[in-house]
């Protein structure tokens, strides 16, 4: 708990990110010791680690999204949401001080056989709700809390509250769960874009498919399954109000994964893999003070990264 209470006090996620991409780059130099054993083929994994460095695209199942504080208990149900990939920009991409801005994913591995590993590391993904989207809401707001957040309404949300004053004051009152609203700023703004983190440790094996003769490359069958936290940076605005919170400890995840693997040269790798599961924010963080949302939903990674072999 000390860990992801730095982690929220600090928020230093490029910090961080940062030193794992200098030592990732060091680690060819260090795998030179000349006291470290030789393996004979990539299949003499024991006693070694990888350090491996990727990137993703995400999508995640619909969720209900409950919002919780000071005069209103509610929920919007069956919210469609996606990722925000960064477009490709070498100043990005190769920038080792921006490497945390796209969607990546970093993983140290250790074999304690031949077949069998224990990883931990991070899937930094992102999660925007879809905006224009209609939704069915139920629950109580107090109309006090309506006309108290357009005291302090976000400029994305300011044209909508001018032209359109009677959309956010419907979400005033007792509601059942028929009625429908369209997700625009005024209404809602909900992301998780710096991001959707899941710390992980997993439990896998590797299942060589073929190995050139000399032993120096080959193909394998990644699969392993897993658990974590989840940490949560979320932007949200809710009926014009709201904050880009700081990042805090919000959930916990699940999940499996299956890649595809090439090694080369004994020491680098490819992958490309597949991970889906399931996640349960239980404390997001709003609009400040006591105010918090929870939310579940399943998620399906696309993930392709290299590495190398230590």
């Amino acid at each position: 708990m000390k860990f992801f209470s730095f982690l929220s006090l600090s928020g230093n996620v490029k910090f961080w990110s940062f030193v794992f991409f200098c030592f990732l780059l060091s680690l060819p130099i260090l795998g030179e010791d000349e006291k470290s054993p030789v393996p004979l083929s990539i299949s003499d994994r024991k006693g070694r680690w990888n350090i491996q460095w990727g990137y993703n695209r995400s999508s995640y199942t619909q969720s209900d999204i409950n919002f919780r504080g000071p005069g209103y208990h509610y929920t919007m149900k069956s919210v469609d949401a996606k990722d925000k990939p960064e477009k490709f920009n070498p100043s990005v991409y190769f920038d080792p001080t921006k490497f945390e801005i796209p969607q990546y994913n970093i993983k140290f591995t250790y074999f304690f056989s031949d077949r069998f590993f224990l990883s931990f590391g991070q899937d930094h993904m992102k999660y925007v709700v879809s905006q224009g989207q209609s939704v069915n809401y139920a629950g109580y707001i107090d109309p006090l809390v309506v006309a108290k957040n357009q005291l302090a309404i976000s400029m994305e949300a300011l044209p909508f509250i001018y032209l359109f004053p009677e959309h956010v004051a419907q979400m005033a009152g007792y509601h059942g769960g028929e009625q429908t609203i369209q997700l625009t700023p005024d209404i809602l703004k909900f992301e998780h874009t710096d991001g959707l983190n899941l710390l992980f440790v997993d439990f896998g094996t590797i299942t060589p498919l073929w190995t050139a003769e000399d032993g120096l490359s080959g193909l394998s069958l990644i699969s392993s399954i897993g658990a974590g936290a989840v940490v949560c940076r979320s932007d949200v605005r809710m009926m014009g109000k709201g904050q880009n919170n700081n990042f805090h400890l919000s959930g916990y995840g699940v999940s499996g994964y299956v890649a595809g693997r090439y090694d080369f040269n004994r020491t680098y790798f490819l992958e490309l893999g597949a991970k889906g599961g399931y996640i349960d924010l239980t404390n997001i963080l709003t609009t400040g003070g006591s105010n918090r949302a929870s939310q579940n939903f399943g998620f399906l990674e696309l993930v392709f990264s290299g590495g190398v072999s230590i």
